[in-house]
């Protein structure tokens, strides 16, 4: 994993890679963490190799203008998400009622440990451009796919499971989105604990097959 803090002073043992891959983490983290405190439209170059620690030559190594940084952010948000919640290991049940509740719990402790990535999948890209926007668009497709991917793979477990259609991950990820966007924006961080029984009923719901 790339280091996320600053790099410590003098010498800290890190290969090229791994120096390179934690000053474009900050990057991202820092574009993403000010997009969501100040608005992306108004930060500055400045504002973001500022609040990472590195140069301004730094950020030009690794993304042409603010733009390339803001779009390389959703594909982080987006991997992140894959990487934690739609993989294809079941999270231990546990307390957990459902399947669906697990993977809630999940996707809650990455929201509370990342607000500013969930944000920026769940945000109004639109402020952002038109290109921006066709990321998150993209994005959140991508988010579907994994979904009907790993619903896919569940069903191998357990055939009573009914697939979902691509159609209906959409829906399922763009209500989560919204969700996110409403409790963020409305209550912070602090108000995410208090979205999970909602978030695994609305999950439930447009799991369930419709009736014939």
């Amino acid at each position: 994993m790339p280091v996320k803090g600053p790099l410590p002073k003098g010498r800290h043992g890190l290969s090229r890679q791994e120096v390179a891959a934690s000053q474009r983490t900050r990057l991202l983290q820092a574009a993403v963490d000010l997009g969501i405190e100040r608005g992306f439209a108004s930060l500055t170059l400045t504002d973001i190799v500022g609040r990472a620690g590195v140069a301004r030559s730094t950020f030009y190594v690794h993304f042409s203008d603010k733009q390339d940084c803001f779009l390389a952010a959703f594909d982080y948000a987006a991997a992140l998400v894959f990487e934690r919640v739609l993989t294809l290991e079941l999270p231990a049940l546990d307390e957990h009622a459902t399947p669906a509740h697990a993977y809630t719990a999940v996707l809650l402790e990455l929201a509370l440990e990342e607000p500013g990535l969930v944000r920026l999948v769940a945000a109004d890209a639109e402020a952002l451009g038109p290109v921006a926007a066709e990321r998150q668009r993209e994005v959140r497709g991508q988010l579907a796919d994994g979904l009907v991917a790993l619903r896919d793979d569940l069903r191998r477990a357990d055939p009573s499971m009914e697939p979902i259609t691509q159609l209906r991950a959409l829906a399922i990820v763009g209500a989560l989105s919204e969700m996110f966007r409403h409790a963020l924006y409305a209550s912070g961080p602090e108000g995410i604990p208090a979205l999970e029984p909602e978030l695994a009923t609305v999950l439930l719901a447009l799991l369930e097959t419709p009736p014939s």
